[in-house]
């Protein structure tokens, strides 16, 4: 029998920690204390930056009603201060978690680096998109 296909023991046990965690995770993201973090986030943001925030990938408008904070670690969850929470729009949320959730590298990195790296490299296919779809310019009339 090949070692792959020996079933893993703590596979289950695995499956079920991830599901309680999740739930947790869950109820906080709906939860008043996030509500308020997010607020709290927002005013901490202006007055550092002296900038409305945007997404750190295509630089749309941040709100605290419609923008996504990402955690860049979970080590804090509950008591996050201001630096491990980063602003995105919800799209380019679903595409980082997409491709931490789709490559077991990224899932093994540290959280916080593997978030930079995909954001950067987020904005870099962006800016080649950009670069490939010039805006259509009008020559002058003669």
């Amino acid at each position: 029998m090949r070692a792959s296909s020996v079933p893993d023991p703590n596979a289950r046990r695995t499956r079920q920690t991830r599901r309680v965690r999740r739930a947790a995770y869950d109820a906080y993201l709906n939860s008043r204390a996030w509500s308020d973090k997010r607020k709290q986030w927002y005013a901490a943001w202006l007055t550092v930056a002296g900038v409305e925030p945007s997404c750190l990938v295509c630089g749309r408008r941040w709100t605290v009603k419609a923008g996504h904070l990402h955690h860049a670690t979970y080590a804090r969850l509950g008591i996050e201060p201001v630096e491990d929470l980063v602003p995105l729009c919800r799209r380019d949320h679903q595409r980082l978690h997409a491709l931490i959730d789709a490559h077991p590298t990224w899932r093994r990195s540290d959280r916080r680096t593997a978030t930079a790296a995909i954001i950067a490299a987020l904005r870099q296919a962006l800016a080649a998109r950009a670069d490939d779809n010039p805006p259509h310019r009008h020559s002058p009339a003669p």
